[in-house]
């Protein structure tokens, strides 16, 4: 506790002085969520309200002028990093994933563009694990990690979601582009080996895809169930291999197409019938 005290009374002092700095450069700033990460004490909490730094901003600082900030940033970047990073992989976790997925849903509605969810799952891990050990198959999870981010763009999301489980969002990316995509990370994992224990361990994934030709607003929850329904297909017809959903707005865009078809089709039949009656009345 007493260090706690000590600790909070040098993050103060250095605030104070970044204060007074940034006033003398008329740099009026609050300050961002920093603080709520720390963990919590009495005493940092009540000086805090005192000084009214519930809130404030995240400044890049000079470690040798604000030593206590700097390790307070550093801390909280390694914090924010590991609430949304799976340990093992590096990848983003679910819940970071999920984030990712809203966000990309938002901007394919806003500019009409294609998007396509993957869903992909080692082959028989657990054997793998109950043959070499989890040690082996941890190796595995980050050598199928490593190839996520190595065969795919920048645009790209890979996560991993599940135990031996993982996602790829690829957004701007239609069924035919993805699958093109995901035909050439499975051959990658084919070719994969990993040596553990002087054995040289191979591995192979299935994959399920679904996707949004830009037609329609994407659903996330459908998106996610028909591309886990694919990976259900590849799964049980084989293993080791890709799977594609039909894709998710073609058949309202064949619905929208017949009612134009049928308006059309009213329209000329109208059009027809009252030149026939003029002829009519003309003759």
């Amino acid at each position: 506790m007493h260090n706690d005290s000590l600790q909070a009374d040098q993050l103060l002092v250095e605030l104070d002085a970044l204060e007074k700095l940034l006033t003398a450069h008329h740099s009026r700033t609050g300050l961002t969520a920093l603080c709520r990460l720390v963990p919590s004490n009495a005493h940092w909490m009540e000086l805090l309200h005192q000084h009214k730094l519930d809130q404030w901003l995240a400044l890049p600082l000079d470690p040798d002028n604000f030593p206590a900030l700097a390790h307070l940033q550093t801390r909280l970047k390694t914090l924010n990093f590991q609430k949304n990073h799976d340990s093992l992989t590096g990848l983003p976790n679910r819940r970071a994933f999920d984030r990712t997925l809203a966000l990309e849903i938002e901007r394919a509605t806003r500019g009409k563009a294609p998007l396509s969810l993957a869903l992909i799952d080692l082959d028989n891990f657990k054997s793998i694990n109950d043959s070499h050990g989890h040690p082996c198959g941890d190796r595995i999870l980050q050598k199928m990690a490593s190839i996520l981010l190595e065969e795919t763009r920048k645009i790209d999301t890979p996560a991993r979601i599940g135990g031996e489980e993982f996602a790829l969002l690829l957004p701007g990316t239609g069924l035919l582009r993805a699958q093109k995509l995901l035909e050439r990370l499975l051959n990658t994992v084919r070719r994969a080996q990993i040596i553990y224990d002087s054995m040289v361990v191979t591995f192979t994934c299935s994959i399920g895809v679904a996707s949004y030709r830009g037609k329609t607003t994407p659903n996330s929850v459908k998106l996610m169930a028909e591309a886990d329904k694919a990976l259900y297909t590849a799964k049980k017809t084989g293993k080791n291999r890709l799977e594609a959903a039909p894709l998710l707005d073609l058949g309202q865009e064949s619905d929208q197409t017949l009612v134009q078809y049928e308006e059309k089709r009213f329209l000329f039949a109208s059009f027809h019938s009252s030149m026939t009656d003029k002829k009519h009345k003309d003759a």
